[in-house]
Order: C-alpha cells, then sequence, then structure tokens
C-alpha cells in the first residue's frame, strides 16, 4: 500500500521522533512509504533507505496527484507536532495518539502565536492587538466546541497562568480524534478514553515496539569508568526529556535520604533539560550536585549502555498525559530493575516486573525502594529478568508491526468521518 506518513523525525527533541524512526523500519519493507516533515534538518540515515523524504509543503498537492491509501499522523502533546493540525481534517487518516492530553500544544499555537507575540511586543499597536484577539477567538472556539459548558472560564483561566493541572482535566482532544478515520493508542486506558471523549470514532491499541539490544559488559564498564563511576557505586538512572513531569527533583531528593545510609548512590540522568541551570541549581540545592551526572542528549545508539550503567532506574511522571513512555519499555527492555509511578494506564505492567510507588508518597516511597533494591542485588535481578520478559512479550516489534497493519487496514476501509459542526477555522474533509 501506498502510504504517507506525518511526524517529527530525528534530532527532533521529543520521543515520538524515534519512535516514527523504528516504526518506519518495520512497514518499510511491505509498503511504499513517503515521509513528511517540518524540519530544516533530518537524520535521514536514521530512516529506511525505501522511504522517500519529503517536506510537509507538498502534502497535499502529492495527495492531490495521486491519493495514498492511508495517511498516517503521529500525534503528541508538544510543539513539534503543530504542522499536523491543519491537514488532520483536509485528508482524514489515521492518527497515532501518543497522549490524551493535547491541550498544552494546542493552546501554545494560539497563544504564543506570532500575532500575540506581535501584539505583547508592542501593545499599543491596535492592528496588532486585533490580530491577537482573531487568533485568541479560535482557541476559544475549539474550547466551546469540546466543553461549551466551561468554555469561557477556561480560556480566561488559560490567559491568567493559574497552574500547570488546569489542562490535564480538559485534554482538548476532541476535535483531532473526529477527524481521524481510526484512533490509534498504546495502551487501553488510551482506547477507552479516545471512545468516551470523542463516540462513534474507532480506536485500536497498537503495541510499542521495543526490543533488548545486545551491549556486553565491557562497554558498560567503559562507560561507566568514563563517567567516574567506581566499581562499588550503585547508580541510579533517569532517562528521557528531563521535563518536569518526570519529577527528577523527587528523585535527587530520594537519592539524597537514601545516600545517607548508601553514600556510593550515585545519580545519571540521561536526556536534555529544557532549563539546564535550573535542574543544575535544583540539584545543588537538593544536596546532591556532587553525586550526579548529567549527560544531556546522547546519541539514540548508546542509549543501551546508559541504560546498563544504571543499576536502578526511576521512572516517575506526574502529571500524566496518559502516554506508554517508549523511554519506560526501553529500559524495561534492557532488564533494569524499575520504580515506577503507580498509574492507572500503565496497570498492564505486571507487579513482579516493576516496583510501584503511590504518587502522593513518592518521596519517601522511593527512598524506600533504592534503600532495599541498593541492599539485594539478587531483587534486582530478578526484577529485571521479569521486566525483560514483560516487554518483549508485550511489545514486540512483531507485535507492533502486526497491531500497526491492522490499523492501517482499517483505515483503508473506513470512510471518511461526516460532516460535524466544528470550528469554522477546522476544514471538512476534502472527500465532501
Amino acid at each position: 500500500m501506498r502510504i504517507a506518513f506525518l511526524s517529527p523525525l530525528p534530532p527532533a527533541a521529543t520521543g515520538i521522533a524515534d519512535y516514527s524512526a523504528e516504526v518506519l523500519a518495520l512497514l518499510a519493507g511491505a509498503h511504499e512509504i513517503e515521509v513528511f516533515h517540518n524540519q530544516r534538518d533530518v537524520e535521514r540515515d536514521r530512516l529506511p533507505a525505501g522511504c522517500r523524504l519529503r517536506p510537509v509543503a507538498k502534502f497535499l498537492s502529492a495527495h492531490a496527484e495521486r491519493p495514498y491509501g492511508v495517511v498516517v499522523y503521529q500525534l503528541g502533546n508538544g510543539p513539534d507536532h503543530a504542522f499536523l493540525y491543519p491537514l488532520l481534517a483536509r485528508v482524514p487518516g489515521l492518527v497515532v495518539l501518543h497522549d490524551l492530553v493535547l491541550h498544552h500544544s494546542r493552546a501554545r499555537t494560539f497563544l504564543d502565536s506570532p500575532e500575540a507575540v506581535a501584539y505583547r511586543v508592542d501593545p499599543a499597536d491596535e492592528e496588532a492587538r486585533d490580530a491577537a484577539e482573531r487568533v485568541r477567538r479560535r482557541y476559544l472556539a475549539e474550547l466551546a466546541y469540546t466543553y461549551p459548558q466551561q468554555a469561557e472560564r477556561l480560556f480566561e483561566a488559560q490567559l491568567g497562568s493559574v497552574g500547570r493541572l488546569l489542562p490535564y482535566a480538559y485534554p482538548l482532544c476532541r476535535l483531532p480524534l473526529e477527524t481521524a478515520r481510526v484512533v490509534a493508542a498504546h495502551n487501553e486506558f488510551m482506547v477507552r478514553a479516545v471512545e468516551e471523549e470523542a463516540p462513534g470514532v474507532a480506536a485500536v491499541r497498537i503495541p510499542m515496539a521495543v526490543e533488548r539490544r545486545e551491549v556486553g559488559s565491557y562497554p558498560v564498564a567503559s562507560l561507566r569508568a568514563r563517567y567516574g563511576f567506581a566499581l562499588e557505586d550503585v547508580v541510579v538512572g533517569a532517562f528521557g526529556l528531563l521535563t518536569g513531569e518526570k519529577e527528577i527533583e523527587t528523585v535527587a531528593r530520594a537519592v539524597a535520604r537514601a545516600a545517607a545510609t548508601v553514600p556510593r548512590l550515585r545519580l545519571l540522568l540521561v536526556g536534555p533539560s529544557p532549563d539546564g541551570v535550573a535542574l543544575d541549581d535544583m540539584l545543588r540545592r537538593v544536596g546532591v550536585r556532587s553525586r550526579t551526572l548529567i549527560t544531556d542528549r546522547v546519541p539514540f545508539w548508546t542509549l543501551p549502555a546508559h541504560m546498563e550503567a544504571a543499576d536502578i532506574v526511576v521512572h516517575l511522571r506526574y502529571p500524566t498525559a496518559r502516554e506508554t513512555s517508549a523511554a519506560l519499555l526501553r529500559v524495561l527492555a534492557q532488564g533494569r530493575p524499575t520504580i515506577m509511578s503507580d498509574l492507572e494506564h500503565l496497570a498492564d505492567i505486571p507487579d513482579d516486573a516493576v516496583v510501584r510507588v503511590d504518587v502522593t508518597q513518592e518521596e519517601g516511597l522511593v527512598t524506600r525502594a533504592l534503600l532495599q533494591l541498593a541492599s539485594d542485588p539478587a531483587r534486582r535481578q530478578r526484577l529485571g529478568a521479569e521486566a525483560r520478559a514483560f516487554a518483549l512479550r508485550e511489545h514486540s516489534p512483531a507485535a507492533c508491526r502486526a497491531g500497526y497493519e491492522t490499523a492501517i487496514a482499517m483505515a483503508a476501509a473506513w470512510p471518511d468521518p461526516p460532516a460535524r459542526p466544528w470550528p469554522t477555522h477546522w476544514p471538512q474533509p476534502a472527500s465532501q
């Protein structure tokens, strides 16, 4: 089948870019795939040779000239996905929803638009004010369509910057879901949530592809030595984008508390931080800067060695967009003993494969888990073995490929969604 695949791609600062490269490798052999992006630079060597790479500005004309059998959109809650929104309704297809909550990125599209920025620069300019107001009204229209009773209050609250939790209660995903022929998600919780948010929309689960990478003891030992870790050190790792939702300060506080009993405890933070200065200040304030190594972004191919350099992994998330974390599944696939937030949408991970901690008591429970695991290598080994078995059983590349093939076949057979009273800045499907 001829497929258009629209997504951020490596080296975009989103885990979905790495995920998309892996999915393309699974699908390329069975389909003719054209990949559309909105980036200045793409790591072409991360993509299958058979995939044609094109700028997204060419997508609509390419589809008009020779329609694709299915269009696959990779949609997440981040600015790298903003380029997809004008296209979702124009050419309905398979929307792979990585985050149930899209409100943060969607609000940013309007509230940080060029018109809004120009007005903030010159608030006395009446033309700039009117242009910014027109853009803000589009945001209000989307709120009104999805939350008619609460729209005005949500609009005012968002403009007033009242806090980071409000968008999680109002995910603002209904419009993108209604544009799709089929929606795919990576956990059953999100599949059910899609059906509740947009009744009548077909939703399916696709496993996320992970596999254990053979590393060997020498590269891991060499990496640990290069980072200054001694053989007797117990290294606690955290992986992925070091955002506030990853609760890195909670991890740091737990390490500080546990280090009073286990002085050889070290902290390894692998991934980019949106504010490196603030991260460094926090680590100093907590008292763990001298025992912490921050790598920033590392080459993707070195991630397995970095994961195996950690004796224990802590993966926290609050608040959550209900996503299935590729970073979490990768550390499980590498057999790392992992402490994670006890979240409803991750209930499929067996209790004997991880250590779960209540999000209301995370610092104390993570501290206790670190102390227990640091002193019990045998338990770490058992946890790691169960984690690896789960990841490879439930999220193998073969299972992911089969899930995509099912979803693609559904999207190819499904009609475009019916006409709905969407806000006027959302076009109806081209076929209607």
